[in-house]
């Protein structure tokens, strides 16, 4: 019994204990947690917390505590969860681990909350700093200390389940939300004791099919863990909104998905982090300016693979990025900007400048590298627009194609590129070679097909006024540069070059004034810094041009390069003053061309400002130049014909070298039979006549050396004909009938040889100008002194055969005189269009002292002769001259003949007068009527023109008698003036 008594006794007090020990773990410890250290936790933490209910199970040692809130002082839920079950195992109280059958977690939920004023709701949570100067500051830990080890902590199983995180952001102009849900964890067999190899899980969905998912198996101390993690379908919209406000641009869609592996390890210095079969994938991204809708850079596809990175060796690998899809919008703004330089730009610092925190300096580690095996960009777009110009330039870039292989950093070697794509729909842009980035060097093939000139067009509107209506690049070659490029060329290029099917009109009249079918150059070596070209053929096919004179004189050509634009007026002060230091002249750039072939070239002259408009032209101009070079001794051979007016042949022969320092030209220009109506308008307003026939034949030869001109014109006009003499006011005053009849010989023909010279150092040098010049020049020679072109047919003084000389009162020719008439007259037959005039003439002082004299020796004769017994041919005798001079003297004045004459010692005396005497005071009074003056005058040109007829043989219609002139001669004798007119 005692026995029995004393185990009752321990089994009352084991009992006693038993329910005193369930009586704390089932009601002492939960009203303990509810009753004080909820209050306790909440005091603590500042804000309300909440708890729905608390199981303890000292037998099973488990603790299951629901409806668990931390409340935001408003009393909006802001951490909590529904359950939390712990399952303690017993057996850890007597083994050196930590042991849990099981932790479970239902229902988490949490609440990020930023407040309007930029204040996070989760700071309110950490205790307030500690701000009494006075409290003692605890002492560092001693970094050298040993640490305690942790216990190993093992978990059966650990899991989370249905939990909820919502973030909040109230600070944005536009409320934030985001919610994260449900969170999945689950780990099984969890535990910090190395050599375990349990694999775990993790799984969280941001939204409908966004999920965040991890395995693998994690170590607590030291901390190492093997996983794999995987972001899958992460819609990008899902966390911008609440980065909106840092950026220029907006994010309008996109996800994002991440798979990779993982090893780390904190084991070791530094931290070990190795990442292996990593992808990237991008999809449906599409981004624009902030507050716009349109997309200014859609991405379909990007994806990355074979990501690898080894953070102590700070190496990284990529095995490709591959680009598909793309589309970008660019463009130049109006202030030369680019879009996206902008739209990338980081928003600007606050007033308040933010001050860094100095920082210790260390030593530069390692420089990381990266190795990207292939780059990849397929099937991409990029829409180019530059609206700096006044008209905005739009280029399309479509089915864009880019590799790069072998890209590492830091750059070394060359990296095999390619590109291809096509520009504005119908242009091919191909390129592949090798690329090195430091220092920057290329050599890459280029091939351009169909590159169309016409959107370019606005490019010319700054400078020029030109329409180009149609044109494409070809190009087809290798390129080379180097930015470092001493010794050799900074751009090396060897191919072919093209310009094809090329339209240009007149910015202002908007009609075509330039064009071709093909211009190609072949064999091109081009090299720049320094700069030399080498071309091996030229072919320029179906070139046309169109020069056309407007009504107000300006030409087409003329209007294409727009002039300065204009400024404020310059003052004196402010001009530049010009250096004194001679300018140093420049080696000509070496230019070397083999041949140049030309086929059918069109050249056609429209001038309105005639009435009616001329149009003349050059057809079918074709043939070569050989051997252009800038070399002072190279000359090229030119061999050019065509047409002129499709009908007179065209012929250009020689030598040229304009690419040279000195410029040297010796060429032959041969135009024969060009039909002269063509220009009959110009004729009609310049010259006062039309031309109603008439052909022209050309040998020019020009040539320039050493900035000296010297030409030869042979110049040859057939059957030259006038029409009726027009009222133009710009007509000259020259004779040209005149002109063209001494110039045009029996057979109709003009023959010219007129040689021209000039200086092109002249500031107003103009080849046009000195050949104008030069022919009027002979034009006005020739019609302003006739006679002395016609003294060049006889070889004979000009001046002398225009005047035929008479003795005073005489209409008789002298025989030197009718020498003079008879060469005049042969040099009329070689020129049938020319006619002469004669006007008689008579000297009213000398010719009527003659005629006077002549009636008073008729009076005497008939005197002598009165009675008729005498013959009438007799001549008086002295005395009986003297006899009758002094009868008709006392008749006509009446006087005696006589005169009264002083001696000397002053005595007069009276003595008869001579019969020189009677003769000089007897033809005063003589009359001589004008009448009689002008038929002496008619009847000198007549005698002249019957000498021409008759002896000289002309026709009687080429010499025109004109009224006579009473004018004084000067000399003895009185001189008859003859006048060349055109027919």
């Amino acid at each position: 019994m005692r026995l029995l008594s004393r185990y009752r006794t321990a089994l009352i007090v084991l009992s006693g204990i038993g329910a005193l020990y369930a009586l704390l773990g089932f009601v002492v410890a939960p009203y303990a947690v509810k009753t004080y250290a909820i209050p306790a936790l909440a005091e603590r933490l500042r804000h309300p917390v909440v708890l729905g209910d608390v199981r303890i199970n000292p037998f099973t040692f488990s603790v299951m505590l629901t409806a668990f809130e931390i409340r935001e002082p408003d009393q909006t839920p802001m951490l909590g969860f529904e359950e939390l079950f712990v399952d303690f195992e017993g057996t850890s109280l007597v083994r050196s681990a930590y042991l849990f059958d099981e932790i479970r977690l239902t229902l988490p939920f949490g609440l990020v909350h930023i407040r309007a004023d930029g204040t996070l709701n989760l700071l309110g949570l950490m205790p307030p700093a500690q701000g009494s100067p006075t409290e003692p500051v605890p002492p560092l830990p001693d970094a050298k200390a040993k640490k305690a080890p942790v216990p190993p902590v093992e978990i059966r199983l650990l899991s989370i389940r249905q939990g909820v995180i919502e973030y909040r952001d109230d600070s944005k102009r536009k409320p934030v939300t985001i919610d994260v849900v449900p969170i999945e964890v689950t780990l099984r067999n969890f535990g910090t004791r190395r050599g375990g190899e349990n694999a775990y899980a993790f799984s969280a969905e941001f939204g409908e099919g966004e999920t965040l998912a991890w395995e693998g198996t994690v170590h607590l101390d030291p901390l190492e863990s093997d996983g794999h993690v995987t972001l899958s379908n992460v819609k990008l919209n899902t966390f911008w909104p609440s980065l909106r406000d840092r950026f220029r641009f907006d994010i309008l869609s996109g996800a994002v998905l991440v798979d990779a592996r993982y090893h780390f390890d904190t084991s070791a210095a530094p931290v070990n982090l190795q990442v292996s079969e990593g992808k990237f994938l991008l999809s449906d991204f599409r981004l624009s300016a902030a507050g716009e809708r349109d997309p200014v850079m859609t991405v379909p596809t990007l994806t990355i693979e074979g990501i690898r990175m080894n953070l102590p060796k700070r190496e990284a690998e990529v095995g490709t990025i591959a680009l598909s899809g793309a589309e970008v919008r660019a463009w130049l703004a109006e202030d030369g900007i680019v879009n996206f330089k902008p739209l990338f730009a980081p928003l600007g610092e606050t007033q308040e400048a933010r001050v860094e925190p100095e920082r210790p300096a260390t030593e530069p580690g390692k420089p990381w590298s990266v190795a990207v095996q292939a780059i990849e960009v397929t099937k991409s777009q990029v829409a180019l627009e530059d609206r700096s110009l006044k008209t905005p330039v739009l280029l399309a870039i479509d089915d864009l194609h880019v590799t790069v292989n072998g890209l590492q950093v830091p750059l070394k070697g060359s990296l095999p590129v390619s590109a291809a794509f096509r520009l504005n729909q119908q242009g091919t842009v191909e390129s592949q070679g090798t690329l090195q980035l430091d220092p920057l060097q290329a050599a890459l093939t280029l091939k351009l097909a169909h590159v169309g000139l016409r959107p370019f067009q606005p490019y010319l509107d700054r400078t020029m006024q030109v329409d180009i209506r149609d044109g494409e690049l070809e190009l087809d070659g290798e390129l080379a540069y180097r930015s470092r490029h001493d010794p050799e060329p900074m751009i090396q290029y060897t191919g072919q070059l093209g310009l094809n099917n090329l339209h240009v009109a007149d910015g202002v009249s908007a009609q075509e004034f330039l064009g071709w079918t093909a211009l190609g150059l072949n064999k091109v070596a081009l090299e720049v810094a320094p700069t030399k070209v080498k071309i091996g053929e030229i072919t320029w096919r179906d070139p046309t041009i169109r020069f056309v004179t407007a009504k107000d004189g300006t030409t087409n050509l003329s209007r294409v390069m727009k002039g300065p634009a204009e400024g404020p007026a310059q003052s004196p002060a402010q001009k530049p003053v010009e250096a004194t230091t001679p300018k140093k002249t420049t080696a000509p750039t070496p230019i070397d061309v083999n041949v140049v072939r030309l086929s059918k070239l069109s050249a056609t002259f429209i001038d309105e400002s005639i009435e009616p408009v001329v149009t003349t032209g050059i057809q079918d101009l074709s043939g070569t130049i050989k051997g252009l070079s800038s070399k002072q001794i190279t000359k090229a051979e030119v061999a050019l014909t065509g047409t002129v007016d499709e009908v007179a042949p065209l012929k250009i022969q020689g030598q040229i070298n304009p690419l040279s320092e000195d410029t040297y030209t010796h060429l032959t220009f041969l135009f024969k039979g060009v039909d002269l109506t063509a220009v009959s308008p110009y004729a009609g307003k310049y010259v006062g006549y039309p031309i109603t026939k008439g052909k022209l034949s050309l040998d020019l030869m020009y040539q320039v050396s050493k900035q000296q001109l010297v030409g030869e014109n042979k110049v040859l006009v057939d059957q030259l004909t006038f029409g009726e003499k027009t009222d133009s006011p710009d007509a000259t005053s020259l004779p040209v009938r005149l002109a063209v009849g001494l110039l045009k010989d029996r057979r109709g023909r003009i023959d010219i040889d007129m040689p021209v010279r000039g200086d092109l150092n002249e500031p107003d040098f103009r080849y046009g100008r000195v050949v104008l010049n030069a022919l009027v020049n002979l034009i006005t020679k020739v019609a302003t002194s006739p006679f002395s072109a016609l003294g060049g047919l006889v070889g004979g003084s000009g001046e002398d055969l225009q005047f035929i000389d008479f003795m005073a009162g005489s209409e008789v020719l002298e025989s030197a005189e009718q020498r003079k008439i008879e060469s005049i007259a042969k040099a009329l037959q070689e020129r049938p269009a020319l006619r002469v005039d004669v006007a008689g003439a008579a000297d009213p002082a000398r010719d009527r002292e003659a005629m006077a004299l002549q009636k008073i020796g008729a009076e005497v004769q008939r005197r002598f002769t009165q009675g008729g017994t005498k013959n009438l041919q007799a001549v008086p005798s002295p005395s009986r001259e003297f006899e009758l001079l002094s009868d008709l003297y006392a008749e006509k004045l009446g006087k005696q003949p006589m005169k009264r004459e002083e001696l000397p010692g002053g005595k007069f005396v009276e003595r008869v007068l001579t019969v020189d005497e009677l003769r000089q005071q007897l033809f005063p009074a003589m009359t001589v009527e004008e009448s009689e003056l002008r038929q002496l005058a008619q009847g000198r040109a007549r005698a002249i023109r019957e000498h021409l007829v008759e002896q000289g043989q002309l026709p009687e219609d080429r010499v025109f008698l004109i009224d006579a002139e009473l004018t004084p001669s000067e000399g003895k004798r009185v001189r008859v003036k003859l006048n060349l007119t055109g027919s």
